[in-house]
């Protein structure tokens, strides 16, 4: 595969991942990122190297834990723990809370002369012995992950402030040893750097800011953004108790804006820019995988038939199964993220239906109207892809610019309002006068 394709590959792959606002995180990843490094540059470009210091050290250590923890955790899991069991990693034990599916994929698996097929065979046939261990393991292996990292994410949130105790005794230490016994204290205090931060002479504008299965369960088990929002949870409480005095209130204002922008709002944005691609004639409701597919336009001429039987379907499971592997309409579904297929190594070739995985059949017909109502606006991809790509983009790019300027801005605005003035941080402010008064009295008796 040539370098130009490969980069186009992996651009398309990215833009799909940024436009599944469902359960990829690659969306969440990028807004993470961006708001945080929006974030600590406007509150060093105000004035406030040590909230900067500190919001670095949490804001990204803590989404590195929050974003990356649970997965990285549970792949380690899969490669090591389950082997051991004689477990396949890749089965979603909540096919199991539907036992005529799982009685249906049993039957067409046993039907099945696909070799392909054959490690999905063994797995199904042996369920009587392992359906439990599945649930267990699963269970099991989501506790394990989200109690990890949440130890890791409280641990980062108690780094930071540790971090700004310690820079604060050192600059006093340096301080005090450089007041003369002679000098009066005002004196020294008007002469000292540090003190200037609190008397108003240098004010710096930073925040210091912190940040059968039941079907419930189920979906926080195997959602990856669900699971960010437990997380997301213990990030909240850790930072609300963690909190120093004076910047409580401003911890609980950010985490409001986290919930909202990031959670609640980015599914309504996606349905507002679908909204008005339908009324500019451009349907963006597929995945950018399916729009940027080569032959678009025969793939979806060529599926007609196909669909219409799956539309129309009482059992997509058995329709799906009578479908030659080789229909195009096999190769959108599973872009659309509607089934799961096995592609050749190495290739996009597909070699049958993946049945590890759970089928939605609602989606697979939701996929269908989708891929149909595109077709009547087919001479129009071009336009098609172009707002796609600006809706995924600017989607993105609004929430982070939100979180990572505008919330800031507006905690900025609050610490002004509520401190005459002052948008410095109270707890470092705080803290570092009370240290400095500290030092000033030993230095009086030392001196006395």
């Amino acid at each position: 595969m040539k370098i130009p394709s490969i980069v186009a590959n992996n651009s398309i792959k990215l833009l799909s991942g940024l436009a599944n606002n469902d359960d990829s995180l690659a969306s969440m990843i990028v807004k993470d990122w961006m708001s945080d490094g929006a974030t600590v540059y406007t509150y060093k470009k105000q004035g406030g190297k040590d909230d900067a210091r500190e919001k670095a050290i949490e804001e990204f250590g803590t989404g590195a834990v929050w974003l990356f923890g649970i997965p990285t955790i549970k792949k380690i899991i899969n490669k090591t723990i389950y082997p051991l069991f004689n477990l396949n990693a890749e089965f979603d034990p909540r096919i199991l809370d539907n036992k005529e599916r799982v009685s249906k994929i049993t039957e067409i698996l046993n039907d099945s002369k696909n070799p392909i097929l054959d490690n999905q065979k063994q797995v199904f046939n042996s369920l009587g012995e392992t359906a439990k261990k599945y649930k267990g393991f699963a269970i099991g292996k989501f506790l394990i992950a989200t109690a990890l990292s949440a130890v890791a994410l409280t641990g980062i949130i108690k780094l930071k402030q540790k971090t700004t105790n310690e820079r604060i005794e050192k600059e006093l230490e340096k301080t005090s040893k450089n007041i003369k016994p002679e000098t009066p204290l005002e004196k020294s205090i008007n002469q000292n750097k540090n003190f200037e931060l609190f008397t108003g002479k240098n004010k710096n504008s930073s925040i210091s800011f912190t940040g059968g299965f039941a079907k419930e369960l189920a979906e926080f088990m195997y959602n990856p953004i669900k699971n960010t929002m437990i997380l997301d949870g213990v990030i909240t409480t850790t930072r609300l108790k963690e909190a120093r005095k004076g910047e409580r209130f401003e911890v609980g204002l950010k985490e409001v804006f986290q919930i909202i922008f990031i959670y609640c709002l980015a599914k309504p944005f996606q349905k507002m820019f679908e909204g008005i691609g339908n009324k500019l004639n451009c349907p963006i409701e597929l995945d950018p995988k399916v729009l940027f597919s080569k032959d678009l336009k025969e793939k979806i001429k060529n599926s007609k038939d196909a669909m219409s039987n799956l539309e129309n379907s009482k059992d997509i499971l058995e329709d799906l199964t009578k479908i030659d592997i080789k229909n195009p309409l096999i190769e959108l579904l599973d872009k659309n993220g509607a089934i799961s297929t096995i592609k050749k190594k190495g290739s996009d070739e597909i070699l049958a239906l993946n049945f590890l995985k759970p089928i939605d059949d609602d989606f697979v017909k939701e996929t269908i109207k989708n891929i149909k109502k595109l077709g009547e606006k087919i001479d129009n991809l071009g336009n098609i892809k172009k707002y796609k790509t600006f809706a995924v983009i600017a989607n993105v790019v609004g929430v982070a610019t939100i979180m990572g300027i505008f919330q800031p801005m507006i905690n900025i605005w609050l610490r002004k309002l509520m401190h005459n003035g002052d948008n410095r941080n109270p707890a470092i402010a705080q803290q570092e006068e009370k240290m400095y008064e500290i030092k000033m009295k030993t230095n009086q008796i030392h001196q006395g």
